[in-house]
């Protein structure tokens, strides 16, 4: 099978009218992978410095023969994350009935202290930082290493792709569909709380074959259950976190006056009938998307896209109390107990924080990269459109204009329109196991 990583760098220099003559990289993955991660001495470099790395830092470094690393490339992050480490003795994870302290072997701003050697690298970053964070490590990755975002949300394939090159034909490039855990630091570099854990989550590879292994060694590693499925165009499109926080925004802020409010309100708890429709619409636009995908594309998997109520009931199924809507999912949530809307200080209180990553991240690596696709696909999303209209302007940026992806900062997304990816067939390439038939395209029709 022709290496994706081969076809996209050709296809990207065709689109960009410089195609090259040298014949085309080809190198297989190593067959050394069928020793991968799960041996003893295994080294893990953790990238970022936030909420998730440092609970996996923590949790992992409690694990006998694990060596772990922390590349934290932002500002003084990383010595933030040294001093606290040595005034506790390790980063302590707080749960609710049990506490584990972890000290990673090393954590540095200079990723060549931390990632040679590592056969498994994490990013565990928000994901305006994968393309800067992949470029800064890859001249470190070992051949074989399995390199993955945690979670991927929209495009990281492509994004990928795009950074590593031929480099990346000697990697097992990895993605989750969400993080696991519900987890909030306490104290930098010293102590963070693990809120909650999701009852599963889905996880992709390249090439796709590799995702049965990978979810096995990472759910042993990790204490959670990841499950495989067949591709990332499954992780961008069954990205949650692009519905709930651009969509919760939305709801809550889409008629608000300017005024300041005294406490910040909370986020998950407050979701009212209205917020809860904005919701229910956005999943039944990608419902229908999935559709007509697979209804043009036989062979391609798209199963485990699925619509936003079913995904609560199942990540959460111990935790929330009354799972009869999906307003109910969220609101009587205890993961999600007490989460508050992303706030910034004003001169006369508290007002929302648009730049926060519910909109920063989740509007171009999450509902852009759908729009996207959508777009190829002629599906309307009307309710997509309200959305990105709204955040894009609180986000001074432009994404979608006249009702198509042509804004001028669509570089900075993930949408597939970036990537020079101008067809469906372009962006379901290599997503399927065996060769299909195209069937004609057909334009279903928005649920009410």
């Amino acid at each position: 099978m022709r290496a994706l990583w081969s076809w996209f760098i050709e296809e990207v220099r065709t689109m960009r009218g410089a195609m090259e003559t040298e014949t085309p990289y080809r190198k297989a993955v190593p067959q050394t992978w069928s020793t991968g991660p799960g041996d003893e001495d295994l080294q893990v470099t953790i990238c970022g410095g936030g909420n998730a790395a440092h609970l996996l830092a923590g949790l992992l470094s409690t694990r006998p023969g694990l060596r772990v690393n922390v590349y934290a490339p932002y500002g003084d992050e990383a010595q933030r994350m040294r001093q606290g480490i040595a005034r506790r003795g390790g980063i302590v994870v707080v749960a609710a009935e049990e506490r584990w302290v972890g000290r990673p072997h090393r954590v540095s701003a200079d990723p060549s202290q931390v990632v040679p050697g590592s056969r498994l690298v994490m990013l565990a970053l928000p994901a305006f930082a994968h393309e800067i964070v992949l470029r800064d490590i890859a001249p470190y990755l070992d051949e074989g290493a399995w390199v993955g975002a945690l979670p991927a949300r929209g495009g990281f394939d492509w994004c990928a792709f795009d950074v590593l090159g031929e480099k990346g034909s000697s990697l097992i490039l990895f993605g989750l569909q969400t993080l696991p855990w519900a987890c909030r630091l306490r104290t930098y570099g010293e102590e963070v709380a693990l809120l909650g854990t999701k009852k599963r989550v889905d996880l992709a590879t390249w090439p796709p074959h590799y995702a049965g292994k990978v979810a096995r060694r990472l759910s042993d590693l990790l204490g959670v259950r990841l499950q495989p499925i067949p591709n990332f165009l499954s992780i961008t499109l069954a990205n949650t976190g692009q519905l709930i926080h651009p969509g919760v925004m939305y709801g809550m802020f889409r008629d608000w006056d300017g005024h300041p409010y005294a406490k910040a309100p909370l986020f998950y708890q407050a979701v009212d009938g209205s917020t809860a429709q904005i919701l229910q619409r956005l999943s039944d636009e990608v419902q229908t998307l999935r559709e007509v995908l697979e209804h043009r594309f036989p062979h391609l998997d798209l199963s485990a896209v699925r619509p936003l109520d079913e995904w609560l009931r199942e990540s959460y199924r111990d935790a929330i109390a009354d799972p009869s809507t999906l307003q109910s999912c969220l609101v009587t949530n205890r993961s999600y107990a007490g989460l508050n809307v992303p706030m910034r200080r004003a001169d006369e209180g508290l007002v929302p924080d648009f730049r926060a990553r519910y909109l920063s991240e989740d509007v171009p690596y999450g509902l852009v990269v759908t729009r996207g696709i959508a777009e190829l696909a002629g599906v309307a999303t009307p309710t997509m459109d309200q959305v990105i209209g709204w955040a894009q302007a609180r986000l001074a940026r432009e994404y979608l204009v006249n009702g198509h992806l042509q804004g001028r900062d669509l570089e900075a997304s993930r949408a597939p329109q970036r990537y020079h990816l101008e067809t469906l067939e372009a962006v379901v390439k290599g997503q399927e196991e065996v060769s299909s038939p195209v069937l004609p395209a057909v334009r279903v029709p928005v649920r009410a």
